[in-house]
């Protein structure tokens, strides 16, 4: 017996299968609006970012803390460069696993970016709204670890204190984000490459290059272009073992690696793109799919929509290639400028962020009450 497959309906069943999914996995999750803070302006930079803590959760178990939201005022470029050098003559990374995967599906009306977080020690998860006065304002995630605190602390209780003046630091740790226009970035790990110095080229730890990715650029094109002024490093002064996916709210989307001392671009083939933890540039799709599950998983399920993809789809792709590590999750909608994103993988609750974009001190800018939690509607 024979049986003649018309390949639009397939195509057609298989987007209605995905989104049936992601339809029942939607019903089954609350929705929770949560907001960034602007303390009085008679206070500090300093004091104002600290005081603009707020504690979206408590701290749990060990390696299942907190999560924050944070105002960040005032000029830091002088406080990243400080950091930077110190990443230079100290390395910071000790571990070189970082199991994340990327994404960027959708359509050209309405792209989004899927990522999860893999390594599990994070301390609490920091989430900044960060307004350079001369660059692009953003949102990123930020494990606060990194910036010297120990897990199940409570950031809250460090408000106005000397340690609570780490919190500065949480925007230069940023390991994934989007800017106001959309452009957004996240950071997978990869195998260690290594790298000589260059006489007109800059070191830059990892994620100090995430925020000037986030701080001045605007396209997919312009990241392109930036990057060629840096060498990037995080394990030492002269290696590094990350590469990045960046998307921009046109739907284009760009892997970049850096190995023989030259960065690889690698473009996508197809309406979509998926990074894991292994090298891209050079390296056939077929066999990308045989080396990580992960990256196979996704593939597969975009293949059958064509690319198609929704913020509920999105999610639950994220949802099916978690691992123990996973701590954060979200889908970046770069045309609307919003995100939505679940921590410690509680996926009935997805929290929301959105309507972030004006300068600070503009009175639309980021609200000025507390997080609001419960009876929120789906978007």
């Amino acid at each position: 017996m024979s049986f003649n497959r018309d390949p639009g309906r397939v195509w057609a069943s298989s987007l209605i299968s995905l989104f049936i999914i992601a339809g029942l996995a939607r019903a089954q999750q609350e929705i929770v609006e949560v907001r960034f803070q602007q303390p009085p302006r008679s206070m500090s930079d300093e004091a104002r970012t600290q005081q603009s803590i707020v504690k979206v959760q408590g701290t749990g178990g060990m390696c299942q803390d907190g999560l924050y939201l944070i105002t960040h005022f005032g000029d830091r470029e002088e406080l990243f460069r400080k950091e930077n050098q110190k990443a230079l003559d100290t390395p910071m990374i000790q571990q070189t696993w970082r199991f994340c995967s990327v994404f960027s599906a959708g359509t050209e009306h309405c792209p989004i970016i899927g990522r999860n977080w893999d390594n599990q020690n994070v301390g609490s998860i920091i989430v900044s709204f960060y307004q350079p006065p001369n660059g692009y304002s953003s949102i990123s995630f930020t494990r606060a670890i990194d910036i010297g605190f120990p897990l199940n602390v409570d950031l809250e209780q460090v408000k106005g204190s000397e340690m609570g003046n780490r919190l500065l630091l949480a925007p230069f740790y940023a390991m994934d984000g989007i800017n106001e226009h959309g452009l957004t970035v996240a950071v997978a790990g990869v195998r260690p490459t290594t790298h000589a110095p260059r006489a007109n080229k800059q070191l830059v730890f990892t994620t100090f290059l995430i925020r000037m990715i986030l701080d001045r650029t605007r396209s997919v094109e312009e990241a392109v272009a930036f990057i060629n002024d840096f060498i990037p490093f995080d394990l030492d002064r002269n290696s590094f073992n990350a590469h990045f996916l960046v998307a921009d709210a046109s739907g284009r989307s760009v892997i970049l690696e850096h190995e023989q001392d030259q960065w690889r671009i690698v473009r996508p083939q197809r309406s979509w793109q998926v990074l894991t933890t292994k090298p891209v540039f050079g390296v056939p799709d077929a066999s990308l799919r045989e080396q990580c599950w992960r990256f196979r998983t996704i593939s597969e399920a975009l293949d059958k929509t064509r690319g198609n993809a929704d913020r509920s789809a999105g999610m639950k792709l994220l949802q099916e290639v978690a691992q123990k590590g996973t701590t954060w999750s979200v889908v970046y909608a770069p045309k609307t400028l919003d995100l939505h994103f679940s921590v410690y993988q509680k996926w009935d609750v997805l929290y929301h962020l959105e309507g972030l974009w004006p300068r600070q001190g503009d009175s639309t800018g980021p609200a000025s009450d507390s997080t609001q939690r419960g009876g929120a509607s789906e978007r």
